[in-house]
């Protein structure tokens, strides 16, 4: 466990509830706001998404929270995926759901940026590959940034919502 740099008393885990951040982590890129656009535009139908949309559509659940997403205002999206996170364990979602916490986490214990999170997948042997780096980057930060759990540079911004989401 590490100290947040900006609150000492608090601790990030480098895991989410048993889960590891190091371990399968590495998304197809699709950012989740595109994915629910095009769901809302379908009516639902998942059946015209492409595999990249379906990868996130698997990861985040939506499938338990799909009747609610299409009824809700688009305004009420990202309260509805924050909820949905919260309400489940992060052993069931996939990669791009757990990328905004290793983004956040890296940012918070190891450093800003998208180039000290490309060290970090490195040593911690994540990924030797720039590509997968990227899209944790580009998943984690953009899902994170959309939801209002971080900030543009990767750090966190939301940190009640990080306290509840690692609460045992």
């Amino acid at each position: 466990m590490i100290e947040k740099r900006n609150q000492a008393t608090f601790i990030l885990p480098n895991n989410l509830k048993g889960r590891s951040i190091h371990e399968k982590v590495i998304p197809t890129v699709c950012n989740l706001k595109n994915m629910l656009d095009k769901l809302v535009s379908l009516d639902g139908d998942i059946s015209s998404f492409k595999g990249w949309e379906k990868r996130s559509y698997k990861a985040y659940k939506i499938d338990l929270i799909k009747d609610k997403i299409l009824s809700a205002p688009k305004d009420n999206w990202k309260d509805i995926i924050r909820g949905h996170i919260l309400d489940h364990n992060p052993r069931d979602f996939g990669a791009s759901c757990i990328d905004i916490y290793l983004v956040g986490y890296v940012s918070e214990t190891y450093g800003i940026g998208k180039e000290k999170l490309f060290e970090y997948i490195k040593q911690n042997n994540i990924s030797t590959k720039q590509n997968s780096a990227n899209a944790i980057w580009q998943v984690g930060k953009g899902d994170g940034v959309y939801l209002g759990i971080l900030n543009d540079n990767g750090t966190i911004k939301d940190w009640e919502f990080v306290r509840k989401w690692i609460k045992e």
